[in-house]
C-alpha cells in the first residue's frame, strides 16, 4: 500500500507539472477548437521562466502559470500589457486565462527586494498624502488642493536626491531643479517635508500605509510652519513625491504648495 500511495502522489506530481507547460509554441495550435496567441516578454533585470518569453498558441480558456525570475541585485515589480485576466499583476508567480489573444510584460527594477511587510507603493503614499492634508483644510473651512503635474515632478525629484545624496533639508542638491523652479509670476510656494520610518521599531512588524502617511501629515500639524503651509488659504494646488530609503526603514515625503499671491 506504501508504494502505490507514493506513485499515486507522483503521478499527481506530474500532471500538476504538465499544466504549467501545456501551452506550446506559436504555431501548432489545437484543430478541435478557438485558439490564441499569447505574448510574453520582459524588461531588462529578470526574465519569465515559465513558460518562457516568446509567441505561445492557447487553447481557449487555457490557465497559464506564470512565474517571473528576476536576476540578482533586481526586484519583480509587476506584469503590464493585457493583464485584466492574470490573477495577480503585483505576483511574480500567478496565472493568466487565456479567452483572447493578449499581450503581456513582466517588469524588473534594479534594487533590494521589498520586504513583504511593506505592501504599498510610493505613488499610493504620494496619493494618501494628498487626501489626508486636503481632510485637514476642509476641517478648517479652506478649499482642497489639486494636484499639478509639475509640482510632482518636483517633489519626487527632490525626494529621490535626498535618498541618493544621503541628506534631508529643503536646500537643492547640485543637479537638481531649484524650488522656483516653473513658478509662475504672481504665485507663491511652500515646502513640506518628512522622513517617516516604516515601522516603530527596529526589527519590529511595518506599519501599514495608512499608519505611515498619518504620522507624517499629524507630526506636520504639531508643527508650527509645516501646519501654516498646510492651512495656507492662498493655496490651491500640490504635488508630493515619495521614494523609500535603500533600507526600506524610511519614507522620504516631499509636498510643495502653490497659490496666487
Amino acid at each position: 500500500m506504501k508504494r502505490i500511495g507514493i506513485f499515486l502522489i507522483l503521478a499527481a506530481l506530474i500532471a500538476a507539472m504538465a499544466g504549467c507547460v501545456s501551452i506550446s509554441p506559436s504555431g501548432g495550435g489545437d484543430d478541435n477548437g478557438e485558439s490564441y496567441t499569447l505574448t510574453i516578454n520582459s524588461t531588462a533585470g529578470g526574465s519569465v521562466t515559465n513558460p518562457g518569453e516568446g509567441n505561445f498558441t492557447c487553447a481557449e480558456d487555457e490557465v497559464v502559470n506564470l512565474f517571473a525570475e528576476p536576476e540578482e541585485g533586481y526586484q519583480f515589480v509587476n506584469w503590464t500589457g493585457d493583464v485584466g485576466n492574470i490573477a495577480n499583476v503585483n505576483s511574480a508567480l500567478t496565472a493568466i486565462t487565456a479567452d483572447d489573444s493578449y499581450s503581456i510584460q513582466a517588469n524588473f527594477l534594479e534594487g533590494p527586494l521589498k520586504p513583504l511587510g511593506i505592501n504599498y507603493t510610493e505613488e499610493e503614499a504620494e496619493e494618501l498624502i494628498i487626501v489626508l492634508v486636503n481632510d485637514e483644510r476642509q476641517q478648517h473651512d479652506l478649499g482642497t488642493l489639486s494636484e499639478d503635474a509639475l509640482l510632482t515632478s518636483l517633489a519626487r525629484e527632490h525626494s529621490i536626491s535626498m535618498v541618493e545624496n544621503n541628506f534631508f533639508c529643503h536646500a537643492r542638491y547640485p543637479g537638481e531643479r531649484p524650488f522656483s523652479y516653473g513658478q509662475p509670476y504672481g504665485t507663491i510656494r511652500g515646502e513640506n517635508i518628512a522622513m517617516i520610518p516604516t515601522r516603530q521599531t527596529i526589527p519590529g512588524p511595518y506599519l501599514s500605509l495608512q499608519e505611515v502617511c498619518e504620522w507624517a501629515v499629524s507630526d506636520w500639524m504639531d508643527s508650527p510652519g509645516h501646519r501654516a503651509n498646510i492651512l495656507e488659504p492662498r493655496y490651491s494646488m500640490t504635488g508630493v513625491g515619495v521614494t523609500f530609503s535603500d533600507d526600506w526603514d524610511y519614507l522620504y515625503m516631499t509636498q510643495i504648495f502653490e497659490g496666487d499671491y
